[in-house]
């Protein structure tokens, strides 16, 4: 696209959003996504977020999905959609999932959401976040795994994140000593680094409603011990006054 294609870049892109009831994104996030796109025509831009509205009837594009569309993707980083299915994963201690820092950032934010029960709103805020952090990160992805507890969906994880080039040979093999081998429940290090991950990002709102939470509970505990108390002073005082 030209400097004078800019003006309609940002159109196109508001309209795109405005097609799924939603705000465009800021002005800092457009001017990450023009450097990403520019080197693309405008009527190829266009078309590729006519695309993405024929074939996605709820979310508004990602950058990685206009450049997969566009016919460019970076090797290194996962669509959301995949991202989102392995931080969902990777809750679970018996799968071993290929995690990676940006994943992990994103699921710090809609897990809180998640946790109340609410799927469909942690997965547009995971989107959103995904989409924020992919869209500003530079340099090589830092992968690493979290090893669950079944050591046979370990050892296919672990190949298949060998296969695509996810791990590399040395680091899978270095993965799989002898205790694992034999069948012993290995530590879970990459389930900790995420829980670890999440804490970090918890936002401060949540924290401070279980906060608020831990108090009541310790409160009502303590009427409850106040309450027995008094009744069994009572049940005293009648055995006395019988």
């Amino acid at each position: 696209m030209k400097a004078e294609d800019r003006t309609e870049f940002t159109q196109v892109i508001r309209a795109t959003f405005d097609n799924y009831g939603r705000q465009s994104p800021l002005p800092e996030t457009l001017r990450v996504w023009w450097a990403s796109l520019e080197i693309y025509g405008i009527q190829q831009f266009r078309m590729a977020c006519l695309a993405h509205i024929r074939r996605e009837p709820k979310f508004p594009p990602t950058l990685a999905q206009l450049l997969d569309l566009l016919g460019h993707r970076d090797p290194e980083r996962v669509g959301v959609e995949e991202a989102w299915s392995r931080a969902v994963l990777a809750c679970n201690e018996a799968e071993t999932v290929v995690m990676n820092d940006e994943i992990a950032e994103a699921w710090g934010v809609a897990r809180p959401i998640f946790d109340l029960g609410d799927e469909i709103g942690a997965r547009m805020a995971f989107k959103e976040a995904y989409q924020r952090i992919t869209s500003r990160a530079a340099g090589p992805v830092k992968w690493w795994p979290s090893i669950g507890s079944d050591p046979h969906k370990r050892d296919a994880a672990l190949a298949e994140a060998r296969r695509v080039g996810l791990l590399p040979a040395s680091q899978v093999q270095g993965l799989l000593p002898m205790a694992m081998e034999k069948g012993e429940k290995p530590d879970p290090e990459g389930l900790k680094r995420l829980r670890e991950e999440v804490a970090k990002l918890e936002p401060a709102s949540v924290k401070l409603q279980r906060a608020r939470e831990e108090r009541s509970a310790a409160e009502r505990a303590q009427v409850a011990a106040r309450k027995r108390e008094l009744a069994a002073s009572v049940t005293a005082y009648a055995k006395e006054r019988a």
